[in-house]
């Protein structure tokens, strides 16, 4: 074969072979990536493995209106940014990847508040009266078999027979 032939070849498949190392670079193709993982119910986000740099987000949608949620991560060198978003009716949290794995975790603990006088009966002192005027004789439901006091069935609404 021709030196120089040889040489043209040489020199087409160094350019190919930069080619491939120059567009690997700027996909990122050569960097490890990270995982993100999740502690909890609730969490969403598009991917679950990162490059170290790339902004990450993940959300999270509310499930009660009366609980308190606390959202946390397994390290400290991540700035775990929080918003609102009151169209999903959830949180959005974005950081940036580190050289490592991430889990984000969530506790959430009940805040419902609890009357313990709900369902003691009222006192003497008490303004709140009752209206007995529908009580009458205990029956039980031809259609449900729920016990009742009253003129119509607690369980199925049928009123009482005759």
């Amino acid at each position: 074969m021709n030196t120089s032939l040889m040489r043209i070849n040489l020199r087409k498949t160094i350019i190919v072979i930069l080619g491939v190392i120059l567009i690997m670079e700027m996909t990122g193709c050569d960097k490890p990536k990270y995982k993100l993982e999740f502690d909890g119910y609730g969490f969403q986000s598009k991917k679950t493995e990162y490059h170290e740099g790339e902004k990450v987000t993940v959300t999270y949608d509310m499930i009660a209106t009366d609980t308190d949620y606390n959202f946390y991560l397994d390290c400290d060198d991540v700035e775990l940014k929080r918003e609102w978003d009151s169209k999903s009716y959830g949180y959005t949290f974005s950081f940036t990847m580190p050289a490592h794995d991430v889990k984000i975790s969530v506790s959430s603990r009940n805040t419902m508040y609890i009357d313990p006088d709900a369902n003691k009966a009222p006192s003497e002192t008490s303004p709140v009266e009752y209206d007995n005027s529908l009580r009458t004789d205990i029956w039980f439901c031809p259609e449900c078999g729920q016990k009742n006091d009253m003129m119509y069935c607690a369980e199925c609404g049928r009123k009482k027979p005759d």
